[in-house]
């Protein structure tokens, strides 16, 4: 075992990484070698730092905020693992700060985000500890943070084999950079003047842990020339809601899928520096107010899939009530996180009831950007896998997605649907192909 440090291949010669100045994308590659990468080793660090303006003026005494809950993962939008030398993609993770952005509280306690998440990542439980730590400092902040997508998640195996010879040629990751104006938002939801704000990644680099078999091993490999690895990969896709009657329908084509998760956010917040394009909401109305789920039905070829009824959620029979739906929360956590192995969560009776509103609207709740422990957290999902086996087979079959709301107004919310699938790598020379 030893260690490696990998340089961004396509750092400009100020090693400044900025959206705004037009480098979009970093670049880490790990080179073809008779070893194996172990993945969930694999960290990608450097510095960070927050302007105001292009006059690179530091954003204190400003409305400018950047999201609690992912903080340097706020930054990436797009992960993707290929195979080095045949430059075959083999796993893409899309809208991957929207992913963190369910994934980190569900899988993390407060004590998690506000210590060791806080310092790695730059993390935090509430906008004034962030904005205070992160966004305010006149100076660079360092982060080393992992990459929990499927495949870096682990694999089952020793690790993703390097060989030329008898594995996939070499690792490339590709991080593309988040737009700005997803990244930073205003604290008080309203657009100020310094809406031009923007970060900077510096020095940006990845480490990680490489293994080398034994003599003997290494021999018997070099004959076999072929092989295969089984991870679970973290596919995405993207869809709105506008009417009383939301449906949504996807085409996987994917033959284990184990659950599927979905967070939500008004579409206008998106890209817009006056909101938290990054926060995870019930669905709204134009008029700031949460358009409550009445029931919600997962399918599978348009047939109620795996539960054979639909889920009626409290709102329904207490218009007035403000408490959370347990069993959607549940079931919730269960797909992102197996509700049997989760053993830490940042999802509070404080974030996840319905005691908040989009805006400034005069009322006694508050904004969604001033919710504490990290903002409002809440979505939907389904596991496929509770009963054992290899999950759902989507590979002749649509996924499927019914709610009913209440009375819509013409909003359009944007939905983010997150599938954890098995995937197995099958590797040669010649090659690599990924099997669904």
């Amino acid at each position: 075992m030893r260690y490696m440090e990998i340089a961004c291949s396509n750092k400009p010669s100020n090693n400044k990484m900025s959206f705004r100045k037009g480098i979009t994308e970093m670049v880490f590659q790990i080179p073809e070698m008779e070893s194996y990468v172990i993945p969930h080793t694999i960290r990608v660090c450097g510095t960070l730092r927050c302007y105001k303006d292009d006059l690179n003026a530091d954003p204190s005494g400003t409305t400018v905020a950047l999201d609690a809950r992912t903080g340097v993962y706020s930054t990436f939008n797009t992960v993707t693992s290929r195979s080095l030398r045949h430059q075959t993609t083999i796993e893409q993770s899309r809208h991957f700060n929207r992913f963190m952005a369910s994934y980190l509280p569900l899988s993390s306690s407060l004590n998690d985000l506000q210590s060791h998440m806080n310092q790695t990542a730059l993390t935090a439980t509430n906008a004034a500890q962030i904005k205070q730590g992160v966004v305010d400092i006149d100076g660079e902040t360092s982060f080393c943070l992992p990459l929990p997508t499927g495949l870096l998640s682990g694999t089952q195996g020793a690790g993703i084999p390097l060989s030329t010879n008898w594995g996939i040629g070499g690792l490339e990751i590709a991080i593309q950079l988040e737009n700005d104006a997803q990244v930073f938002h205003s604290n008080t939801g309203t657009v100020a003047a310094d809406v031009n704000a923007y970060y900077e990644i510096t020095n940006p680099h990845l480490v990680c842990e490489v293994m080398t078999p034994a003599p003997d091993q290494l021999s018997q490999l070099m004959k076999q020339g072929s092989g295969q690895l089984t991870y679970q990969s973290i596919s995405s896709y993207y869809d709105t809601i506008s009417s009383t009657n939301a449906q949504i329908n996807f085409n996987l084509g994917l033959g284990k899928v184990r659950s599927a998760f979905v967070n939500f956010i008004d579409s206008s917040k998106l890209n817009n520096a006056a909101e938290n394009g990054l926060a995870t909401l019930m669905p709204t109305l134009k008029t700031g107010v949460i358009n409550n789920v009445q029931q919600i039905q997962f399918l599978k070829g348009g047939t109620q899939y795996p539960s054979l009824f639909p889920q009626n959620n409290v709102i329904r029979d207490s218009k007035d009530t403000s408490v959370c739906d347990a069993g959607v929360i549940r079931d919730y956590i269960d797909a992102v996180v197996p509700y049997t192995k989760n053993r830490a969560l940042s999802m509070t009776l404080a974030n996840a009831n319905r005691n908040w509103v989009l805006g400034n609207a005069t009322t006694i709740f508050q904004p969604y950007y001033h919710i504490a422990d990290t903002g409002v957290c809440w979505g939907v999902g389904v596991r496929y896998d509770a009963l054992g086996g290899a999950g759902a087979d989507f590979r002749s079959e649509n996924w499927g997605l019914n709610m009913i709301l209440d009375n819509n107004d013409g909003a359009v919310v944007s939905a983010f649907i997150f599938v954890n699938s098995e995937q197995t790598l099958v590797y040669n020379p010649n090659g690599v192909q990924v099997v669904s």
